[in-house]
């Protein structure tokens, strides 16, 4: 089963749970107060018994829906920003296909991050299947954003540059990038840096 089907899946068992407990709450409510009611105020064929009995029991029921109702507003919320989210790293490795970047050949041995970078990257979330876009900071200060680091070791592209315009060893910090707010990426823009793809003047 795919991560896909399971999310699926469990999206549903999970409103499945949801409504049978929103039914499930309403019959505790009305087990309880006709007990209630029953034992301390009398009949429900009683006059007044049957709006009280009513107003109880929907009302009981409306403070136990509460709880019910932030949970699912926060899974709602939660789906739609992941599937927001899911949708722009599919646009963003589509832009990644070598095929369709402009690539230059930079050494593996001048792309790979030292390890404490990398040990760094495994406590992100990745942004895309098996890779990270993230921000270099450098010693002197420059920041270069939209750089593609694949697998927490190898710096395999950047946006909107001709060539690798830094050293690895001046790298002081990986920033990563705010997904929420990612620019509308163009393709012809990515440069891919272990020349596999089109060359660069293409």
């Amino acid at each position: 089963m795919t991560q896909a089907s399971a999310k699926k899946e469990n999206t549903i068992l999970w409103w499945i749970g949801w409504i049978v407990l929103t039914i499930v709450s309403f019959f505790i409510a009305c087990y309880f107060w006709t007990g209630f009611i029953a034992k301390h105020v009398g009949n429900i064929n009683q006059p007044g018994v049957s709006v009280l009995w009513v107003a109880a029991v929907f009302g009981s029921w409306m403070v136990l829906l509460v709880p019910l109702i932030i949970v699912m507003y926060n899974k709602v919320d939660r789906a739609y920003e992941d599937t927001r989210i899911q949708r722009e790293s599919d646009t963003l490795k589509k832009n990644l296909k070598g095929a369709l970047l402009r690539s230059v050949l930079v050494p593996e041995t001048d792309r790979l991050l030292p390890k404490k970078f990398s040990d760094e990257l495994r406590k992100v979330p990745r942004s895309i299947h098996r890779g990270h876009l993230v921000t270099v900071i450098l010693k002197n200060g420059k920041n270069f954003e939209h750089v593609f680091v694949l697998d927490r070791r190898e710096i395999l592209g950047i946006y909107d540059a001709q060539t690798l315009p830094f050293r690895v060893e001046d790298i002081a910090a990986l920033k990563p990038a705010d997904l929420n707010h990612l620019p509308v990426f163009e393709t012809k823009k990515w440069l891919r840096l272990d020349g596999a793809g089109s060359p660069l003047a293409a």
